[in-house]
This record gives C-alpha cells, structure tokens and sequence, in this order.
C-alpha cells in the first residue's frame, strides 16, 4: 500500500525524539493533532523503514525511527504536496511570478484543476487579509490585484514564513525558492545580518536574522537615490532614535554606510524601523500597559520552572514580542523548530515545553525558542572576567546568553571560555591555530568536519 509522506510526517519524524517519555501527547498538543493521528503518521513513516523489527510495540517503532540513519531522505523522497502546502506555493508564486498557469500547477501538484479551484477559494480567504484579490484571465492565468504596499506586507509574511518552515516543505518548493534567494541573497548580505543582529543586540530572539533578510529581500533591492547610507547622522538619529541606544548611534551610523543594509530605500523606512523594534522586543502599542500580562506571565513561570524568576526586563520585551506576533494580522501562523537545533539537557525541555502549552493557549503565535530564551536569561549570575583557553562556536544563540553560558559553564564544568565566535569564522580560527579547544551547544553541521568539537547541552 503506497503511504503518501506529507509535510506533517516530516514534523512529527524532527519532533519524535524531543520530549522522552511525554512526546506523543507534546507533539499532537504542539500540532494540533489528535493523538491518535499522530500514532498514525508515526506508523506510516515506520512503513518506509527496512528490515523492520517483528516487534511492533509503539515504543521499539519509535526507537527504530530514531536510530536510522537514512530515513529523513526516504521521507523527503516520497513527499508529497498537502493542502496547506499548495495553498502556501501557490501565494508564494503569485507574490514573486505574477502570472501561474493553472494547468501548469496541476502537473505540479499532480492533482485536478478541480483540486486547484478549491484551493484558490482557500487562496483568496487569506489574501484578502492583505487588501489583495486574485485575477483569473483564460489565456494567460491568474495574478494578484492590490495595493503594492500590502503586497509588500504580504510577500515579507509569507517568505518569513517560508524561511522558518523551509526544512519541512516539499523539496520542489524549497530548491525553487532557494535558488532564488541565491540569486537575490549573497553571503556578504547574510555575514553582515549576522555581524549586525549580534553586533547591536538584535539577535535576543530567534529567527531575527531570517526576519531581516526577508525584509531587505521584498524592500530592499528596489533601486533609489534616498538610501540610509545617503541620510546625515543627524537624519539617521531621528530616524533611529527609538531603534539604538545614543552609545551605539554613531557606530550603527557607520554600519549602515559601509553595508548592504544601507541600500534600504528611506520611502521604506518607517517599517524597517518597526521591524528593527519588533526584533529587540521594544515594539508595543502607545498607551498599551502589560503589566498585568507581566505579572501573569512570571506566576505561569513560576508554575513552571523550578528556579527563581528574575526581575529583569527581558519579560517585558518578550510580551512586547509576543502580544505584537499574535494580535498582528500580518504575522501567519507557523511551525517554528528550530529549537531542535538547540543541545538541551531534558529538565529545560520539558519545563518549556508545559510553560509554552500554557502560553500557547493565551498567544496563539508564540514560539518555543522564544520561550527557551527567556528560561536561560532568567539563569543569569554575576560576570566572570577574562576567562580563557577554550572557545565556543555558535549559530543562532543570541549574545545576552554567552556571560551566562560562560560564568556558568567555568563554575560547573571548570572550563574557562575566552570567546564565543559564528560558525562562519570557525574555519579561519582552525587554520591559525590547530590546537584550540572547542566546544558548541548546538548541533552544527560544522561538526561533520571537524569532530573534534565537542558537545554540550544547555542548560549547563
């Protein structure tokens, strides 16, 4: 019987070894399944599986699932396009190709034109969102009609939500629309986001560099005499005055003229702003308090977590964060996992995991990364000065947590940490010195090359 490998098979395959004991009941809560179904899925990845073991107890499928080395690449091989799949290609074409011919899609998807007019219903609901509507024309297909702007504020929702989701889409969408970023997105863009978010403190929530990246991709190439990089340093302080501290002013105002990110039109400005403050956790509504919420949001920690919550304003701006993402129209729904790629001990795994179910229920846009940032920062000790001899190598954990890391780690592990460093700078501190210490708390492809990096899970 041929089982047809969808989207969610691939979520629940990356979910499956994330909680031990409770990960049936964590994914269909984290899925919206229902518990059986997910028994399901579980079983018919289970069928791609050789030389099966005779034991069919739920648990030995699930160990076996876990244990094999090359079913990730069987399931992605017989992936199909679901529903939710096509309807998401589908916007994502519109907004970048203009013109789709439906008998085109058809072969595609491998599905009726009958299938794609239930999906253009499904289509225009979520548009209309955005103020935009699709045009049907016989010869040539369909396209959007709308503002440019809220096409705009579409395309940066949707290509956001691709760049988070993109591991688990379909490989036909996803090699479509990374050769496209190839094109439009060059390593110097992306080394620049990294130096930047880490530089001035924007990378205290995840998925901030893929945020930026999409905004410079849908604003940030048309071409403009009025440019950041062409703004005094007095009209760059009144633009960015509720963006950097005055400290840093002056060196954001020198980042911006020597960067890619300088080429932003100023006619965009005010939604690179915002979009900077989102990122920082400082956008809020005027006249909005959320101390209540504050308040609310430290018992249900408290509930939670077995330590001590902190007084600092980190909650604040993760409400700031949260009450933007789940009462915005602009920000989709989405299944963020990039928290697989943290290294987690199972104590914080499953104190998020409850803190999230329980937020999830109040925000329905939350994200557990978020929420497993806000458990490290509350971790937080006094500052050990210039530790030495070993370096840690990183990706995605944002700066505020490498003094916590790194007090932390010398007290428990007697290790001293003098730097932490992007995995793209690895391969040059190799080669300037080949007997340095290593270590990362995420699983890095780097490691596949130098495998003497050694592992370890936070929290420490």
């Amino acid at each position: 019987m041929k089982i047809n490998i969808t989207t969610t098979h691939i979520r629940i395959y990356r979910l499956l070894n994330f909680l031990p004991e409770k990960n049936i009941e964590f994914i269909a809560k984290f899925l919206k399944m229902n518990k059986q179904n997910v028994i399901l899925y579980i079983k018919q990845i289970y069928h791609y599986i050789d030389n099966k073991n005779s034991n069919n107890s739920l648990a030995s499928i699930i160990n076996e699932i876990n244990n094999n080395k090359t079913i990730f690449k069987t399931l992605k091989k017989h992936q199909i396009f679901s529903k939710d799949d096509r309807i998401f290609y589908i916007i994502l074409k519109l907004l970048r190709d203009y013109d789709l011919n439906l008998n085109t899609l058809s072969i595609i998807f491998n599905v009726s034109r009958r299938t794609l007019n239930d999906d253009l219903i499904s289509i225009k609901k979520k548009l209309k969102i955005y103020n935009l509507e699709i045009s049907s024309i016989p010869s040539k297909g369909i396209s959007i009609l709308g503002d440019c702007d809220d096409q705009k504020i579409c395309s940066l929702s949707y290509l956001f939500k691709f760049l988070i989701e993109v591991d688990e889409l379909p490989f036909i969408m996803s090699q479509d629309y990374s050769e496209f970023f190839q094109q439009n997105i060059y390593i110097k863009l992306n080394n620049e986001i990294d130096y930047f978010t880490y530089t001035f403190d924007f990378d205290i929530f995840i998925n901030n560099k893929k945020l930026i990246k999409s905004l410079y991709i849908v604003y940030g190439y048309e071409n403009s005499l009025n440019k950041i990089k062409t703004l005094s340093f007095e009209e760059f302080k009144k633009y960015f005055l509720d963006v950097f501290p005055m400290k840093t002013m002056e060196r954001a105002y020198k980042f911006f003229k020597n960067s890619l990110l300088g080429d932003f039109p100023i006619k965009y400005i005010r939604i690179f702003t915002l979009t900077l403050q989102f990122c920082n956790g400082t956008l809020k509504k005027d006249g909005v308090s959320l101390k209540k919420e504050n308040l609310k949001l430290k018992e249900l920690f408290l509930k939670n977590v077995s330590f001590s919550v902190s007084e600092d304003n980190f909650f604040e701006k993760f409400l700031n964060r949260v009450n933007t993402a789940s009462k915005e129209s602009s920000f989709l729904g989405m299944f963020d996992l990039s928290f697989l790629n943290l290294s987690l001990d199972n104590k914080i795994k499953f104190e998020c995991a409850a803190l999230f179910l329980e937020l999830k229920k109040i925000y329905f846009n939350i994200q557990l990364s978020n929420i497993i940032f806000l458990y490290l920062w509350n971790l937080n000790k006094s500052n050990i000065s210039e530790l030495t001899d070993t370096i840690v190598v990183f990706k995605e954990i944002p700066k505020f947590l490498h003094p916590i890391i790194q007090n932390t780690f010398f007290i428990k592990e007697n290790i001293r940490i003098s730097k932490f460093i992007m995995e793209s700078e690895l391969d040059s501190y190799i080669s300037n010195d080949e007997n340095l210490s290593v270590i990362t708390f995420e699983k890095l492809k780097v490691i596949n090359r130098y495998p003497f990096i050694k592992q370890y899970s936070l929290p420490i």
